[in-house]
């Protein structure tokens, strides 16, 4: 029988899994739900040897004599230093040393606790990865384990081979029962790398076949014509749905570039229909990164990450495989190695959803005046916007495909995004719109004075003195006016500001006022940067959002009711 203790089930299960099936064991206490749980199990090979610095350096001779990967186990306290010898000769040697040390709970160190040090960053200098496992209470602390243990498994040979730390804290050395019959059917992460035939490609092929697969296309990846050409063969054999958006400049035939609006619009009826089988995600950084989120862990699909980065990213907890190479090898070797086109309707059902919104008929309010500009922004043109609720609004309004668009959105943070405007148009030719609310206009507003400004350089600034975004909820529900340290709201203009600069100033107060100030933004021949700023109401702007939703959703008012009561009724 098995130790009832989820983070060793996890741990064991995962080792028999990549196939580490020798351990060098260590006698003590704190450690034995481990040792008990690889004996009971009968994969796995224990070795004893009762000084840990012996006992690692005995590790490994065994690696060396067969090549794999092989564990190492002690107690707590002094034990895990004595390994720091054997750790040092792995690490320069490229030996795939795997350290398992005991360890007490986290919140005990430095409580007077025996036999309790910092382990967990005793090695940091001379390990590929170390990390602490959790002790889990809840799912979320089960994905969280699971997930680390697997990104440390993986380590022991990605990108060359070498020592890998894995520190584990029991909460007791005792009283726990061994009742668990079998080890559970855990999730491992497998990596896929180049060389290209070193991955069973005809396999990977066979797991798509019949299935619905979801491309997710984020901001990292660029938009290369080879990879958009291998994606496009790729989606037409598989019939995948691409959801992605603006930042990604990504232009695939079966985009669906509106992915926020078209999920905030979805039928309940349509959404478990949708479920893909298989999302493949490409390059991060996506604005329906909520709503996606959301969608999918009602779900089980499985998770493929393709790119050249080397983190393990399991944003839906469903990462089953991490294939590290350009994407555009990933799509060509599918459709190579695909034996039948897959005859389905799933891109044709999302693009039905895709169609449905029309362009923002608003009163006068911050998404007007977006909508007014993006709507008219010339061919070729690169379009900078600011985070927040300017990157959100814009999401709801088509531009032409051959506009560029940029966000920082890799940590989505509202400073310094005018300075990287400005730095984007110093060495372009092309017209550069940049869109921002007051919040980063004011906080980034010396940007203005890097004398490599463009001239082609415009700006609209919209000005509802405060963070709309803290406020933005549905009608009826959004509370009393946020204090200022939440939402931030002041009475500054930029008029002085901009003049000063050189640039030449517009102001508007209402729709005819912003329509003749979009025109002039819009004018080619004026050789001076331009800057729109409008006010708007911030009591009207907190709502815009959610009535734009609310104006696009096609449920009748029974569907409406419906979806409201089996939702109370899951609560």
């Amino acid at each position: 029988m098995y130790v009832n203790d989820k983070m060793v089930l996890q741990l064991v299960a995962l080792l028999k899994k990549f196939g580490i099936k020798k351990v060098v064991v260590s006698p003590g206490s704190r450690h034995n739900k481990l040792i008990n749980t690889l004996q009971a199990d009968g994969s796995f090979k224990l070795y004893l040897v009762v000084d840990e610095r012996s006992a690692a350096f005995f590790a490994l001779g065994l690696i060396q004599e067969c090549g794999d990967p092989v564990a190492v186990t002690c107690s707590s306290g002094t034990a895990c230093m004595n390994y720091g010898s054997a750790i040092v000769e792995a690490f320069y040697q490229r030996l795939p040393l795997l350290v398992l040390s005991s360890d007490r709970v986290p919140e005990l160190l430095n409580q007077c606790e025996d036999q309790m040090y910092d382990q967990a960053s005793t090695f940091i200098g001379c390990t590929k990865y170390h990390c602490q496992l959790p002790v889990i209470d809840t799912p979320r602390d089960e994905w969280y384990c699971n997930r680390l243990i697997n990104e440390a498994l993986i380590e022991l040979t990605h990108h060359g081979r070498g020592p890998v730390h894995i520190n584990i804290p029991f909460a007791a050395h005792h009283g726990t029962a061994y009742d668990v019959e079998s080890l559970p059917d855990v999730r491992k992460i497998t990596l896929h790398q180049l060389p290209m035939k070193s991955v069973d490609w005809k396999s990977v092929s066979s797991r798509l076949k019949g299935k619905k697969v979801m491309i997710i296309w984020g901001q990292a990846v660029v938009p290369l014509k080879d990879v958009e050409a291998s994606e496009n063969v790729f989606a037409e054999k598989y019939d995948a749905a691409v959801l992605t958006d603006k930042m990604s400049n990504c232009h695939a035939n079966n985009a669906i570039i509106n992915t926020t609006i078209t999920m905030s619009i979805m039928k309940e009826q349509q959404a478990p229909a949708l479920q893909p089988d298989v999302v493949i995600s490409v390059g991060a950084n996506y604005i329906f990164n909520n709503e996606i989120k959301s969608y999918l862990k009602n779900g089980h699909a499985e998770h493929w990450q393709v790119g050249m980065e080397d983190k393990v990213c399991d944003p839906f907890h469903t990462l089953t495989d991490i294939f590290e190479m350009p994407e555009a090898c990933f799509f060509e070797m599918l459709v190579e190695n695909c034996e039948s086109k897959t005859k389905g309707s799933y891109f044709a059902e999302w693009k039905a959803i895709a169609d449905i919104p029309t362009l923002p008929d608003m009163q006068y309010c911050e998404l007007y005046a977006i909508t007014k500009l993006m709507s008219q922004l010339p061919a070729s043109c690169d379009l900078q916007l600011a985070n927040s609720q300017t990157i959100r609004m814009a999401h709801y309004i088509p531009i032409k495909d051959s506009i560029r668009v940029n966000c920082n959105r890799g940590v989505n943070g509202i400073d310094g995004s005018m300075s990287t405007a400005v730095g984007f148009g110093a060495d372009s030719d092309k017209p550069l719109f940049y869109i921002t609310g007051e919040l980063s206009f004011f906080y980034d507003m010396n940007s203005l004075c890097i004398r490599h400004l463009s001239k082609k350089t415009r700006i609209l600034l919209i000005n509802n003195q405060g963070g709309a975004v803290m406020y933005d909820r549905p009608r009826g529900t959004a509370t009393a006016d946020l204090p200022i340290y939440l939402a931030a709201g002041e009475n500054k203009i930029a008029k002085g500001w901009a003049e000063s600069l050189g640039f030449k100033y517009l102001t508007a107060t209402n729709k005819e006022e912003v329509d003749a100030g979009v025109k002039v933004l819009l004018d080619g021949s004026i050789d001076m940067p331009v800057l729109l700023e409008v006010f708007t109401n911030l009591s009207e702007d907190r709502y815009c959002i959610s009535d734009y939703v609310k104006s696009q959703d096609q449920r009748s008012f029974s569907e409406k009711v419906s979806g409201k009561l089996s939702r109370i009724f899951k609560k």
